[in-house]
């Protein structure tokens, strides 16, 4: 049994317990309770044309470097391999412009008309962020909820913290902001053991106190949301009985580092349409991101309680990535899940190094990896089977992507590579090959891979708007944003292969609070020994003439993988750079 540690209650306030038995695994479970939805036919259409259509563009290349190879002869094993994982590891790259381009068609529907106010109650799970400006962000969230005068808003603060004194001061914090706004309902509670890390959190509680309220809003410690946002999600759940689940789009706060800011541009100008195409394909069978979301609580106790898998960690255990999941389970029972666009006044933070970066991403490679094992769920809803297994993938790709790039390099027929960089730097000089059949290769490659930036900026430019003052400032950001991601991406392909392999050979990575220092050059160099190596002796291979030219991009981004990284947690003080940049709500 959990212990725990509670403020007196508010008045008025009263827990009510709410059983959240765990899913059974193996058996197809309908929730009793879930009124069912239902899918128009034409979106069923326009979801199976939108993630079909991906397949036709992977194969399209894959047939065009079929003809590449089949230059020299009929392409063998190692050409067909070649072929094979360019097509897997393209079709997700196609999936991403197939949906910024949908994104495009996006139009915000119509407020819903609530069918009566919900009682809300707001959880904020803690584990050691810092507490003043954590639990000041959500008091202010729930001060601006009850001046607006519709629904009803608790906030509970959820503290994991494992440091007694950092405790006492969250505590101390909570006390405060109650005396403050002393008309709000705002509660504490410490767990003594912090079982099953957040998903555990947010279980415990529902158990305890979940049956006093309809819904829950469950919050990140770094979550930043306006109550216009809130409100919205509150009137669609209270409108449509069948929905178990509104998410809103998390955009990234800009912070102050180079890196925050390179995050939050990507968020805001192609993030923001990236989410809005997902949201039409997806329908009410979306996804959960695991905070900055609206849940409704007996749905969520029904239906979505998490046993441990079978084994041990990393492959096993604890669930780390529970969100996609709790929304699997969801579906399964019933219950729509649905993104909401409209309520985009939504907001998180990001670690402020991309060492910081890769250790959060470590932890959700982990929890990503063990979708695998669900993949086979009785009673699953298709597109959450898709979900999953899009989960991993974003993990996997990298996996592909290094084996892909391996094989191009080693592989490639005699002549064709060398081919390409003596004759003609920036066009494969391959007179067998029609000059219009290479030009639309590369340019269906080039599509593809900027095709979502440019889509959303598309969208960007026509919702917000951009004077001919704000253009050379924006152009330049854009330019810069693609250039250092450009340049970060072979380390985090690297990072994530190695976080790959760590889970498939059994290292537990655990859960770790945020790490919030910024690190010494030495520590740099440490933290991204294995890439600088890496790139060091590709370089020399290239040198020696044992590799071929066209990894020299590659080796060069991970051999100034310190640097890059020192220069990436720099603070940014040019006003102008990377903007627009999403505002704080008040």
């Amino acid at each position: 049994m959990t212990l725990t540690l509670r403020l007196p209650l508010a008045q008025g306030s009263a827990a009510r317990p709410l059983p959240m038995p765990d899913q059974d695994f193996g058996a197809a479970f309908a929730d009793p309770a879930a009124p069912g939805i239902r899918s128009r036919a034409s979106a069923l259409a326009l979801r199976a044309l939108l993630l079909t259509a991906p397949l036709g563009i992977a194969a399209l290349l894959g047939w065009a470097s079929f003809g590449w190879f089949a230059l020299k002869g009929p392409p063998g094993l190692g050409e067909g391999v070649v072929i094979a994982v360019t097509v897997v590891a393209f079709y997700w790259v196609a999936l991403s412009f197939c949906s910024a381009v949908l994104g495009l068609f996006w139009r915000p529907s119509a407020e819903a008309v609530p069918v009566r106010d919900l009682d809300v109650a707001i959880l904020l799970p803690m584990y050691g962020e810092p507490a003043a400006a954590t639990v000041g962000a959500a008091t202010a969230l729930l001060a601006g909820l009850a001046a607006a005068g519709r629904h009803r808003f608790s906030l509970h603060v959820l503290s994991d913290t494992r440091d007694a004194g950092a405790a006492v001061i969250e505590e101390a914090v909570v006390m405060a902001r109650r005396a403050a706004h002393p008309d709000l309902t705002i509660r504490y509670r410490r767990r003594a053991a912090n079982t099953d890390y957040k998903s555990g959190n947010i279980r415990d509680w529902v158990s305890a106190e979940g049956g006093a309220h309809e819904a829950i809003l469950i919050l990140d410690a770094d979550s930043v949301m306006a109550p216009a946002a809130v409100l919205r999600m509150a009137d669609v759940l209270s409108a449509e009985p069948g929905l178990g689940l509104v998410q809103s789009p998390p955009r990234v706060l800009p912070g102050l580092t180079l890196w925050q800011r390179l995050q939050s541009f990507a968020s805001e100008v192609y993030g923001l349409n990236l989410t809005r195409g997902f949201a039409i394909w997806a329908g009410d069978d979306a996804n959960f991101l695991g905070h900055n979301a609206l849940l409704r609580t007996r749905a969520f106790a029904t239906s979505a309680g998490l046993p441990h898998l079978s084994g041990q960690a990393p492959r096993g255990g604890v669930i780390l990535s529970h969100d996609f999941v709790e929304a699997a389970l969801l579906r399964r029972a019933g219950w729509g899940v649905r993104m909401l666009p409209e309520a985009d006044l939504s907001f998180e933070a990001t670690p402020e190094t991309l060492p910081g970066y890769l250790r959060r991403d470590r932890r959700w490679c982990q929890g990503n990896m063990q979708h695998l094992r669900l993949l086979a769920m009785p009673g699953l809803h298709p597109l959450s089977r898709f979900h999953l297994l899009q989960g991993a993938m974003a993990y996997l790709a990298s996996v592909w992507w290094m084996v892909l790039l391996l094989l191009w390099a080693f592989t490639a027929p005699e002549g064709v590579m060398h081919d390409f960089f003596p004759g003609n730097p920036l066009m494969p000089d391959w007179p067998e090959y029609p000059a219009l059949s290479q030009t639309a290769l590369a340019g269906l490659v080039v599509l593809m891979l900027l095709g979502p930036k440019a889509a959303g900026i598309a969208a960007h430019v026509r919702d917000r708007g951009l004077t001919l003052a704000q253009a050379p400032a924006f152009g330049l950001s854009v330019v810069l944003e693609v250039a250092l991601s450009i340049l970060v991406a072979p380390v985090l392909m690297v990072h994530q292969v190695r976080a790959v392999l760590r889970t498939l050979a059994g290292f537990d990575g655990g859960w770790m609070p945020h790490a919030a220092s910024r690190p010494t050059p030495g520590t740099l160099l440490r933290f991204h020994a294995t890439e600088t190596v890496l790139g060091l002796g590709l370089i020399a291979l290239a040198a020696a003439g044992q590799l071929t030219l066209w990894l020299l991009p590659v080796a060069i981004s991970l051999a100034l993988a310190m640097p890059l990284s020192w220069l990436v947690q720099r603070n940014v003080r040019a006003s102008w750079l990377l903007r627009p940049l999403p505002e704080r709500p008040a």
